[in-house]
């Protein structure tokens, strides 16, 4: 076989699958990280758009592979590259025009357009997968390198999960060892469950595309060599009615990697500083309030943070803002499935209760600053109805962020957001993670398994409704003063304590995906189980 193999045996050659804009896909990007700190070679696949997690962005630079006389060991130094580990595949299928879901033929009788636009959009998306993993991802150097595993992630299931299990059995190896004993392998499968497919379409239980989507997804579970879901409820899930093997399944919750963390003042200002005139931009009052507490023409401040100089040598520091804002995040997808009008609804009743109980009560309620990021068809649907709102205590900011900043505006709010609604009710929104890597609590709608996550009045609150979401904002926040450390108290302060240290992406991935992605590799240089284990073992050690 004219195939280059792994110059050490604990190095395995995996293709990452996202039959998407693999940008917006950060588990299957923090499974590439991960592969990658173990010293495998790591195919990334997936459509063009946003850009990677920074530390994937200049991988072809980063991971790299110096040999020195009795192993191979992992690099980060741009100037001694000898092998790279990292490939990115990223391509953009064939769409046919928008125009033609509404054509029609015979006089504007008959409607031929819509499954005319399916039909090729499917054949696009075939062809698209198709060239991508069987000739672009076996490709390093214009020299064919063997796959010993597709790591996919599901949904999509259709066409992907097909065409991944088509590429392994199409590449059945067979080797003889000694006289009659006769060694068939192949490339592994793995699934990654980030939800059920054929729950993602609208329509009714019973129309036929949702069953043939559902008869399509149980028949090729089986058929994976591994399988890894968001969820023990998922888990349950597939075991019990998609036959999937116990011994071939493992939980690997989401986990926050390690730059998802608390903020600190320097960062924020600087952050604050960067995004300014956008946010002042879309929300001029903004602007009104930072100029007010501005004392002369300094403008190297923030509603949040500002630029002292120390009467000790003229240095300068950054300290907090008094009576700053309280900065609330939601990240959405902004499509039906996360009714962002609950938050919308909320918002508006909060401000006539602020407005209702400082005209009787004299209460103590900071300003608001909401920022909702993410892209999605229906952004510009409320970006209209936002700007018609009349808020006096509530700002209304929506934005996309760049990759590297996304963590750090999360580690300078004070409370997150979350509208996701799981179609299956067996998956859980990755942002809460997010959240909880920087220590800050989240109001979460509630569905069946949040509970694996968010518990009620524990690690953050739990909302069905406008009301109850207008209400918990409000209990959070109102006569609630800043710490020291520009932390607010009370309920939130309590929440913080209960979500620090929480566990990780790369401990969790070690322990409970590792060792699935290793088992569904071909055995032909491994075959026993202790070998495998040292493998990992090996592997293990590779980390910085």
């Amino acid at each position: 076989e004219n195939a280059m193999r792994s110059p050490s045996m604990s190095r395995r050659h995996i293709v990452v699958i996202v039959l998407g804009d693999v940008g917006r896909s950060p588990r299957m990007q923090y499974h590439t990280r991960s592969l990658l700190e173990q010293g495998h070679y790591v195919t990334l696949v997936g459509y063009g758009g946003e850009e990677l997690i920074p530390d994937l962005q200049s991988n072809h630079k980063k991971w790299s592979v110096e040999k020195n006389e009795d192993k191979s060991k992992i690099i980060c130094d741009v100037d001694c590259i000898k092998e790279n580990l990292l490939n990115i595949v990223r391509f953009d299928p064939y769409s046919p025009p928008v125009w033609l879901k509404k054509y029609k033929i015979l006089r504007g009788k008959l409607p031929v357009g819509l499954p005319l636009y399916l039909l090729l959009r499917l054949f696009g998306l075939l062809f698209g997968l198709t060239y991508a993993l069987w000739y672009r991802a076996s490709k390093r150097n214009k020299k064919h390198f063997s796959i010993d595993c597709i790591l996919v992630q599901n949904p999509p299931s259709i066409p992907l999960l097909l065409i991944s299990y088509l590429y392994c059995i199409s590449h059945t190896r067979i080797s003889t060892k000694g006289e009659k004993k006769i060694n068939v392998c192949r490339p592994g499968l793995v699934i990654d469950w980030h939800n059920l497919g054929y729950t993602m379409f609208d329509t009714s239980p019973n129309h036929p595309v949702k069953k043939i989507a559902k008869y399509y997804e149980k028949k090729l579970a089986p058929l994976s060599d591994g399988n890894l879901c968001v969820t023990a409820s998922m888990r349950d899930f597939l075991i019990t009615n998609f036959n999937v093997k116990k011994e071939n399944i493992s939980v690997l919750h989401d986990r926050p990697p390690e730059f998802f963390h608390p903020t600190t003042l320097e960062t924020k200002h600087d952050l604050m500083m960067k995004l300014r005139d956008e946010m002042e931009l879309f929300c001029p009052e903004l602007q009104r309030m930072r100029l007010e507490k501005c004392s002369s023409d300094d403008e190297n401040m923030t509603l949040f943070t500002k630029c002292i100089t120390t009467c000790d040598g003229g240095k300068t520091m950054i300290v907090p803002q008094d009576n700053q804002p309280a900065l609330l995040i939601s990240s959405t997808s902004w499509t039906p499935d996360e009714d962002f009008s609950i938050l919308l609804d909320a918002l508006v009743k909060l401000n006539s209760k602020i407005n209702e109980n400082q005209e009787t009560d004299k209460i103590s309620f900071p300003h608001l600053i909401v920022v909702v990021t993410g892209k999605g068809p229906q952004k510009d649907m409320y970006k209209s109805r936002i700007a018609k709102l009349d808020l006096n205590h509530v700002s209304i900011i929506t934005m996309w962020l760049e990759a590297k900043d996304y963590p750090l505006l999360l580690g300078c709010s004070d409370l997150g957001i979350s509208l996701h609604v799981s179609t299956s009710g067996f998956d859980l929104p990755m942002k809460i993670y997010d959240f909880y890597g920087c220590e800050v609590p989240v109001c979460a709608i509630s569905f069946s398994c949040l509970g694996e996550l968010v518990q009620d009045g524990v690690n953050g609150r739990v909302f069905n409704s406008s009301d109850q979401l207008s209400g918990q904002i409000y209990d959070l926040f109102h006569n609630i003063e800043r710490d020291q450390s520009s932390k607010m108290g009370g309920e939130l302060k309590f929440f913080r304590e209960n979500i620090a240290g929480i566990s990780r992406w790369r401990e969790n991935w070690i322990e409970n995906a590792h060792e699935i992605i290793l088992a569904a590799c071909p055995t032909e240089q491994n075959n026993s189980k202790e070998e495998r284990n040292s493998i990992g073992n090996n592997g293990d050690k590779k980390k910085n």
